[in-house]
């Protein structure tokens, strides 16, 4: 019964962040809004929902990814692909060491490690939150374009920032070629696995529009 109230509270906290980020004066996207929103329903409540991240990155993220990589473009993604590249790999790997020295400087308690595993949660951009920044405010298409095409690409770059940070944050020990294998395997894993799929779904969508 518990779960029940805290999923139909949350249903109705989405709700209400849509109702407030219209009524605000001043424009603020939606996604900030459910995050302040569900602080504070954290805060009076008291309330933890506990979720295995391996179900979150299963169930909820790829129906998100795969909406917002529909929508993009496939000529101007592939038009500037350069650009995007750069940013989701050289703009993602540069956030995480700036702010994590920056962290380490501001707060030196916390080991340059750690510093580095929480400025690389925070500086993949999200894909949903640009799209909602984007209705707010007039941004030419292709640079649209690109900062759709770099929020979709640059998980795999935080990811393994992240996943060694850890690694550093536990044994004390970090190898750059470790890291750079890890990012190519789950980069190239990931292009085989999309192609493969779509593949074998147009192929089974051709077989059945032939035979029925």
């Amino acid at each position: 019964m518990e779960a029940i109230t805290i999923v139909l509270a949350l249903l109705f906290a989405v709700v209400v962040s849509g109702a407030i980020s219209r009524i605000l004066p001043i424009p603020v996207p939606r996604p900030l809004v459910q995050i302040l929103l569900g602080a504070a329903i954290g805060l009076a409540a008291n309330w933890r929902v506990t979720l295995d991240p391996e179900i979150f990155f299963l169930l909820l993220l790829p129906p998100l990814l795969f909406l917002d990589g529909w929508r993009i473009p496939r000529e101007e993604l592939f038009k500037d692909g350069r650009a995007i590249l750069g940013l989701a790999l050289g703009l993602v790997v540069f956030t995480v060491l700036g702010m994590g020295l920056f962290i380490h400087w501001l707060i030196p308690t916390i080991p340059l490690a750690v510093a580095f595993a929480l400025a690389a949660v925070v500086s993949p951009t999200d894909p949903i939150a640009v799209s909602a920044i984007a209705h707010r405010v007039p941004i030419p298409k292709r640079m649209m374009h690109i900062l759709e095409g770099e929020s979709l690409l640059n998980d795999a770059s935080g990811l393994v920032c992240l996943r060694f940070a850890i690694a550093a944050a536990l044994t004390g020990v970090f190898s750059l070629q470790a890291a750079a294998l890890n990012f190519l395997w789950m980069a190239l894993g990931g292009v085989a696995v999309g192609a493969g799929l779509t593949w074998l779904i147009a192929r089974a969508k051709n077989w059945i529009s032939r035979r029925l």
